[in-house]
C-alpha cells in the first residue's frame, strides 16, 4: 500500500470513526441533550471518578472507594483540563469522545493488519458502532474509564500485531494508572509469544519485560492511595457468581452473548465446525476472550466489560462473513448492508437509560428472534451453495 493509499484509507477510517460516534452522540442527546448532568444517569459508579476528580473538595467516602479510587489518570487528566477552562462535564466527555475515536481507529488499522479488505471493515467499524457496551453507554455514563481502558486495550492488540515492543511498554504503563482490566493483556501476549513459535521460557521473559514496571505501579497505588474498607476479593466473587447464578434462567445467556454483541455472535457461529480449528490455531485469542468473560465474576455489570473482547470477536464474526460470502458467492454489498441492519435491530432494542440496565439487562425477544431467524437463513445459503457446487462438479 503507497503512502498516498494509507493517508486515504487512514482517513476513511478516520471519518467512520467520527460517524460512530455522531450516531452514538446523537442517540444519547435525544434522550438526555448534549452534555448531560451526572443525576440525569440512572447508575452510580461514576459519582466515584467525578469525586476523585474534585480532589480534596469531593466526597472523601466516594473518592476513596476501591477500586475506582486506584484509577488515577482520567480523573487527573480531567481535573488538568478543569484548570485549562473546560467544565467538569465537558472534561470528562472530551477525554472518553477521544478515548472512543482512538478505539475504532485503532479497530480500522487492526482489521487491515489481519487481512480483511476495505467493505469488510467498514462493516466491522459499523458493528462496533451500534455495540452499546462499548460506544453509546461509554457517552450515556461518560465519566467512566472503560473508554480509555478499552483504547489501552486495542492498542495493544494494535502494537503486538505491529511488534512494537517499545509503545507496548508505553502503553502498559499508562494503562496501569486508568484500569487495572488491563492485566488481561498480559496472558495475551505470552500466548502469543508461543503461538508464534517462541518457548516459554523466552515469552515468559518477553512478557516479564512488558509488565513488570506496570505490576509494580499496580502495587504502588494500592499501598499509597488511601482507601476506604471494602469487601474482600473472594467476598465479591461470591456475591456476584450468586447474582449471575440467580439469573441463569432469565437474562443470563442473552446477556452473555447477543444480549451483549447482537450480530456479531452468529456471524462468530456461522461455521461452527470450524470454530474448533481456530482455536487451536488462535489459542491466544480465544484465552483472551475467555478471561474477559472470567472477569465477570468479580463485576454485576456485563455489557461494559465485555466490550474489552472486541478487539478478537470482531475479527471473528468478519471471518465468519468472509467465508459466507466466499461460499454463497452473493452480492457483498447487499449482504454487508443486512449484517449491519441486523446490528441496528440489536442497539435500538437495548435499554440503557432506566436504572439498573447496567446490572440487569432483560432478554429482548425481537433481537433473539430476528439474529435467530438470519442465522438459520445463512445455513441455508450455504447449504444450498454447496449443493449446487457439488452438482456442478458431478456434473
Amino acid at each position: 500500500m503507497g503512502p498516498v493509499t494509507r493517508t486515504a484509507d487512514l482517513r476513511l477510517g478516520a471519518l467512520l470513526a467520527l460517524l460512530v460516534l455522531a450516531i452514538n452522540v446523537l442517540s444519547v442527546s435525544a434522550r438526555l441533550g448534549f452534555l448531560h448532568k451526572a443525576k440525569q444517569v440512572k447508575e452510580t459508579d461514576h459519582w466515584r471518578y467525578i469525586q476523585m476528580a474534585r480532589g480534596a473538595q469531593g466526597d472523601a467516602a466516594l473518592r476513596k472507594e476501591p477500586p475506582y479510587c486506584y484509577r488515577v489518570a482520567v480523573p487527573a487528566a480531567a481535573r488538568a483540563l478543569e484548570r485549562l477552562g473546560l467544565s467538569e462535564n465537558a472534561a470528562f466527555y472530551l477525554l472518553t469522545s477521544l478515548a472512543l475515536f482512538g478505539f475504532l481507529l485503532l479497530l480500522w488499522l487492526h482489521l487491515a493488519d489481519l487481512g480483511f479488505g476495505t467493505p469488510l471493515r467498514v462493516t466491522g467499524l459499523l458493528l462496533v458502532g451500534f455495540t452499546q457496551g462499548a460506544v453509546r453507554w461509554s457517552l450515556y455514563q461518560y465519566w467512566m474509564t472503560d473508554a480509555a481502558g478499552l483504547f489501552l486495550v486495542m492498542l495493544a492488540f494494535h502494537l503486538a500485531e505491529r511488534g512494537r515492543r517499545g509503545g507496548l511498554l508505553a502503553t502498559s504503563v499508562v494503562a496501569a494508572f486508568v484500569r487495572e482490566t488491563y492485566v488481561l493483556v498480559y496472558p495475551y501476549l505470552f500466548l502469543r509469544d508461543l503461538r508464534t513459535g517462541r518457548g516459554p521460557l523466552r515469552a515468559a521473559a518477553r512478557t516479564a519485560v512488558i509488565a513488570a514496571i506496570p505490576f509494580a505501579i499496580l502495587v504502588t497505588l494500592r499501598l499509597v492511595v488511601e482507601a476506604s474498607a471494602s469487601t474482600t476479593f473472594w467476598a465479591d466473587i461470591v456475591d456476584n457468581l450468586g447474582f449471575r447464578g440467580r439469573q441463569l434462567l432469565d437474562n443470563q445467556p442473552y446477556v452473555l452473548s447477543l444480549g451483549s454483541f447482537g450480530a456479531l455472535v452468529p456471524l462468530a457461529l456461522l461455521f461452527p465446525g470450524r470454530l474448533p480449528g481456530l482455536v487451536r490455531r488462535h489459542f491466544d485469542r480465544a484465552f483472551f476472550v475467555l478471561s474477559v468473560y472470567l472477569s465477570l465474576s468479580i463485576s454485576n455489570n456485563t455489557e461494559r466489560p465485555l466490550a474489552y473482547a472486541l478487539p478478537v470477536v470482531v475479527p471473528a464474526a468478519l471471518l465468519g462473513l468472509r467465508s459466507f460470502l466466499a461460499e454463497t458467492q452473493l452480492t457483498a454489498l447487499a449482504v454487508l448492508a443486512v449484517t449491519v441492519a441486523l446490528q441496528v435491530v440489536f442497539w435500538r432494542g437495548q435499554l440503557w437509560a432506566e436504572a439498573g440496565m447496567s446490572i440487569y439487562q432483560p432478554v429482548n425477544w425481537t433481537t433473539v428472534a430476528t439474529l435467530a431467524g438470519a442465522w438459520v437463513l445463512a445455513q441455508w445459503l450455504v447449504l444450498r451453495a454447496r449443493r449446487a457446487a457439488a452438482k456442478a462438479v458431478a456434473g
